[in-house]
């Protein structure tokens, strides 16, 4: 993960944080029905942004493998590993936005009964943007599950190669 990278992690669970606290206050920005829900993606985003900070399912022993086929370049798995990851985490992160936009887009229209329409839209606006933080982040701990399967998948398929071809 790159510095920038940690940023972006550590800022997406600041931005969840606050409307977490903000939600048992008088100043909460989603309804009520949604708290719990948001608990949730406080917590899935604290333990998504602890695996994608540790460095698991890093390349560790890329050196040893990369030997045992025959060479010590390795520039082939780590940038499809990062695309995996960050396909993923912008793939689920826009799904969960939509999702989650979606299942609150009735605060806008309560608004409007009211004649509260920003503070619908705003609601219906935090909701979506919790929705994608959320989402990246646990887009990128499956990207990066998916990343490290296929990587050992290859791996194990191209030495079973070479030693069918020698």
């Amino acid at each position: 993960m790159t510095k920038k990278t940690g940023w972006l992690v550590l800022a997406a669970l600041v931005v969840l944080t606050v409307v977490v606290v903000l939600q048992e206050t008088k100043y909460a920005k989603l309804p009520r029905s949604q708290t719990t829900l948001l608990w949730g993606a406080e917590v899935v985003s604290i333990l998504a942004a602890l695996v994608l900070r540790s460095g698991t399912m890093r390349d560790s022993h890329w050196r040893e493998e990369q030997e045992r086929l025959g060479t010590i370049a390795n520039n082939y798995y780590e940038p499809r590993r990062a695309q995996l990851t960050q396909g993923f985490a912008i793939g689920v992160g826009i799904f969960a936005g939509l999702w989650w936009a979606l299942a609150t887009w009735s605060v806008v229209f309560t608004g409007m009964r009211r004649s509260t329409e920003t503070r619908g839209l705003d609601s219906f606006e935090v909701a979506a943007l919790c929705g994608v933080l959320a989402g990246a982040l646990l887009g990128g701990v499956i990207g990066l599950v998916v990343g490290h399967v296929w990587e050992g998948w290859h791996r194990r398929s191209r030495q079973a190669r070479l030693k069918a071809h020698a």
